[in-house]
């Protein structure tokens, strides 16, 4: 479990660092990260984030859903580890990229996590 949390975080700091290393200003501004995953409840889904940011919600493209994904190396929402293990809802990631169109695959890599 902390492998995957690890991985997981990895990415998220991958794309992160990927998003925010221009060495010109983005006029453009921020850059969503796309992952996908296949959801407890919610089936296979695109979700999206918008990099730089470092938060536990990843919105489910086209729609108002949030997959809420604990981390637990470094302070986020308190108790989402908990509620994420008691509700029972997981998410696996199987890909990742700056385009939903163009995922790359990795894992897979299942989570507890808490949809909202």
């Amino acid at each position: 479990m902390m492998k995957h949390l690890l991985l997981l975080a990895g990415i998220v700091t991958a794309a992160v660092c990927a998003t925010a290393a221009p060495v010109r200003a983005d006029v453009t501004g921020p850059r969503a990260f796309y992952f996908g995953a296949t959801c407890t409840g919610i089936g296979d889904v695109i979700l999206t984030n918008v990099g730089p940011s470092h938060t536990a919600a990843l919105q489910v493209l086209g729609s108002t859903t949030v997959v809420l994904v604990p981390d637990t190396h470094s302070p986020g929402v308190p108790g989402l580890e908990s509620q994420a293990a008691a509700a029972g809802t997981t998410c696996t990631f199987t890909a990742g990229g700056d385009s939903p169109d163009q995922l790359e695959p990795f894992g897979p890599l299942t989570l507890p996590v808490v949809i909202t």
